[in-house]
């Protein structure tokens, strides 16, 4: 999260959005009383080439409790009105259906049984399925209550919150857009927390009718505000 006052925008950081680059993207033009809440894992605080990227400044005890990821009532609530009212506010989505599964590489990653390996028999000639399991444990994770989405960060009393929204789809032109509008140059964006899920398969491959369906329960706000739809290949 950032509320940066020296550009008058409020950055809300919603999970397995990109959100993270995107957020260390904007804490490199960030300064004096700007607020950028460190992220929780600082492994996850450097670009491919292993430089230091996120930037963190001047988050207080609340903020860097909660993490990251501050929602909106709790930004609201702490900024005054002018800054609430005043600031340009965006956030970033995602196709629910895409996001929730890489929620669940991310959250079970340290789980062996998420990443099967082939047996003996499977060298003997019976196929291997490395999904199937995988999909066993996604049902469960959607069981839980891990499994949650992310209308925290940009809709409250059942609306959008916030004045922008950054489709994970078009990345790159809604980033230039968000910056046209805060004034800030091109952002260089850098690819951090990625690679826990193979993108060997579509995302579709792990849904079934039923799993399909919880996802779209959850996450009615974004089919509603952004027209998501599940795509199958």
């Amino acid at each position: 999260m950032i509320i940066s006052h020296s550009h008058r925008f409020i950055f809300i950081k919603s999970e397995k959005t990109a959100g993270t680059s995107v957020e260390a993207a904007l804490s490199m033009h960030c300064s004096g009383d700007d607020i950028v809440v460190p992220i929780n894992d600082f492994r996850h605080n450097r670009t491919e080439q292993g430089e230091f990227i996120h930037h963190s400044m001047n988050a207080d005890e609340e903020y860097r409790r909660i993490g990251q990821h501050v929602d909106a009532a709790t930004i609201r609530r702490k900024v005054t009105p002018e800054v609430w009212n005043g600031y340009f506010k965006f956030s970033m989505v995602r196709n629910p259906w895409e996001r929730t599964l890489s929620d669940f590489f991310w959250k079970w990653r340290a789980n062996p049984a998420i990443k099967p390996k082939k047996q003996f028999y499977h060298y003997l000639g019976i196929p291997f399925n490395e999904i199937s399991r995988q999909k066993v444990l996604f049902s469960e994770f959607l069981k839980s209550e891990e499994f949650v989405n992310n209308d925290r960060f940009y809709i409250l009393d059942d609306e959008l919150c916030v004045d922008f929204v950054i489709r994970y789809e078009n990345l790159v032109e809604d980033v230039a857009e968000a910056c046209r509008k805060i004034d800030l140059p091109q952002l260089e964006i850098p690819r951090l927390k990625t690679g826990f899920r193979k993108k060997k398969y579509h995302y579709s491959a792990y849904y079934d009718d039923a799993s399909k369906e919880i996802v779209a329960n959850k996450h009615h706000h974004d089919i509603r505000l952004f027209g998501y739809d599940f795509e199958q290949v």
